[in-house]
């Protein structure tokens, strides 16, 4: 069970600020303020047992490509489960995962083994320690793990998890040097884990674009860019071993019914899709304006702009302290914090159609700023 703090807790936010749960604006998630519209529920959806509908398969395969996928509940059961998985069919090595990034991947890890991290806030250093790191391991044994006496057996990388795009940082990198990665890891019995759940908004830097090597896993969730974070959707792309042996740990009808129609029917809609994204990229710098120069004005610093969410790294101080004003005027913001001299608000999208959300903003920040 997991007991990290994520976005979107308005039940615990009400009762530490005295609000009403229906009174915030909540823009402590990246999940996209314009939700899919969702489509009747047929009665069979509530009274059948839930397995999986092969239309949902076929509308996955057309959305994110014809790969072998399995539906769960979320991404959240899968990334607890995979790590056990991957060192049985792997092998049991360090793990490196971002230092900034959703954490529930790093609490997963750590239950099992080693893990160590790489820059999560700079991407290209991040592919500078990575790159070392597997020359390092090459040049001190190879895929047996005999090497030097010296040898750092925590700096050695057995499997690999990125974020793409980073999440709260934003940061990316290309299919080209995660399929590098993916090639080197494949010597040592290594694996390749892309979490791509916020990657819907610039599907081209995808892995699923192309086929996938038999070390890489993929998971993709169908909550944040069609806003349905709450029917519980994701898909996990593997060789079918890795997704047997998923599915046999997570057990029959995994994915409900009535989120098994709402996805069907939000996967095959393209139109509502490409409409989607222009609207996102058109209002992107919107988003941004609204919180950029305030947020400069008072020591930040901008590390991400993504079309569902932008992020500023400040000094702790700082961060708490806009946090709790901000909830004290009924904005919910999500702090991460980073270490002791840094830390990062990441602020999600608003609905501009909503006038007084943007007025709440804008008091809010008119009392931050001189």
């Amino acid at each position: 069970m997991s007991l990290l703090f994520h976005g979107g807790d308005l039940q615990s936010a009400s009762v530490m600020y005295g609000r009403d749960p229906h009174d915030w604006l909540d823009l402590s998630t990246g999940i996209n303020q314009y939700s899919y519209p969702v489509p009747a529920i047929t009665q069979d959806a509530w009274h059948q047992l839930p397995y999986v509908n092969p239309a949902l398969i076929k509308a996955a395969n057309s959305y994110y490509g014809d790969h072998p996928c399995l539906a769960s509940s979320g991404s959240q059961s899968v990334i607890q489960l995979l790590p056990a998985i991957l060192n049985q069919l792997g092998n049991q090595k360090t793990t490196w995962l971002p230092h900034v990034g959703y954490q529930e991947h790093r609490q997963a890890w750590s239950q099992i083994g080693d893990v160590h991290t790489y820059n999560g806030l700079d991407s290209l250093l991040a592919a500078q320690q990575i790159d070392a790191a597997l020359n390092d391991d090459e040049q001190n044994g190879g895929p047996d793990g005999l090497g030097n006496k010296g040898h750092d057996k925590m700096s050695e990388i057995g499997h690999l998890v990125i974020i793409n795009p980073n999440n709260p940082s934003g940061e990316t990198f290309t299919p080209y040097q995660l399929r590098l990665w993916a090639q080197r890891l494949h010597t040592k019995n290594g694996f390749l884990v892309v979490d791509e759940a916020f990657i819907d908004t610039t599907p081209s830097i995808s892995l699923l674009t192309q086929k996938l090597a038999d070390n890489i896993i993929i998971l993709r969730s169908v909550g944040k860019f069609f806003g349905l974070a709450g029917i519980r959707l994701g898909f996990t792309f593997a060789t079918q071993t890795v997704l047997d042996s998923l599915a046999k740990e997570l057990g029959p009808w995994s994915v409900n019914g009535p989120a098994q129609i709402v996805a069907t029917a939000a996967l095959k809609d393209t139109s509502w899709q490409a409409n989607m994204r222009c609207r996102l990229a058109s209002q992107r710098l919107e988003q941004l304006d609204l919180w950029k120069n305030p947020l400069l004005q008072l020591g930040a610093r901008l590390v991400a702009s993504h079309e569902l969410f932008r992020s500023f790294t400040m000094a702790p101080s700082i961060a708490q302290k806009l946090h709790h004003n901000a909830a004290n005027n009924g904005i919910l913001l999500r702090p991460v914090d980073i270490n002791s001299s840094m830390s990062l608000l990441r602020f999600g999208n608003i609905d501009f159609s909503q006038a007084g959300a943007l007025k709440r903003c804008k008091t809010w920040l008119e009392q931050e700023t001189p």
